[in-house]
């Protein structure tokens, strides 16, 4: 029959074996067994500091291999009789958790700033396009505004060419009535007919 559990305070997550430390007597769980010496290893206000555990109690880590998802897991614990050794947390401990949040923190703000001037060079890129843009569709306005004045100019010169061709035309049919009229005639004056006289 398993010894009743109590509500204890809160209970580490990561531990390793750790020795005894001077002038600590060892202690006996609940159940009489001798309790075990742990050391937290997980990064909280406890990293560092030891405690006695219950010898019969086992904790199963998450799995993380196919060879530790093989192992059958651990009994129930007969007894979960937890009591600290240490009454605050050692100087390298405290150092190196501070060293970590140290890290987290400068991590953290490197990710920011790396995310900031991402968003910065975006948001240059996407003014250089709008830019960019601008730019040609005014190369496009100005190009199309001097295509349409060189049309209006070809066909105004072209309108000028026409005329002068029905000008030229309408003088040679006159020309050409008048002499044939002159011819049906006889109508003329001197040696040459008057219709192939220079005019």
């Amino acid at each position: 029959m398993s010894v009743p559990c109590s509500d204890q305070e809160f209970r580490p997550v990561k531990a390793k074996a750790a020795s005894l430390p001077p002038d600590v007597t060892a202690e006996r769980c609940w159940c009489g067994r001798l309790a075990k010496v742990k050391q937290v290893e997980d990064f909280s206000d406890q990293f560092g500091m030891k405690f006695f555990m219950c010898a019969s109690y086992e904790h199963d880590p998450p799995r993380s291999s196919a060879s530790s998802s093989t192992r059958p897991p651990s009994p129930p614990p007969l007894c979960k009789w937890f009591h600290w050794i240490d009454t605050e947390q050692p100087d390298w401990a405290r150092q190196e958790v501070e060293e970590k949040h140290r890290r987290a923190w400068a991590t953290f703000f490197e990710e920011e700033r790396q995310e900031k001037a991402r968003a910065n060079a975006k948001a240059e890129r996407e003014r250089q396009i709008q830019k960019l843009r601008a730019e040609q569709a005014r190369n496009r306005e100005v190009n199309q505004k001097r295509m349409d004045e060189e049309a209006a100019r070809r066909f105004a010169e072209e309108e000028v060419r026409r005329e002068a061709r029905e000008a030229e035309r309408k003088r040679l049919r006159e020309r050409a009535a008048e002499a044939q009229a002159a011819e049906e005639r006889g109508d003329k004056s001197g040696k040459w007919p008057r219709w192939t006289q220079g005019k």
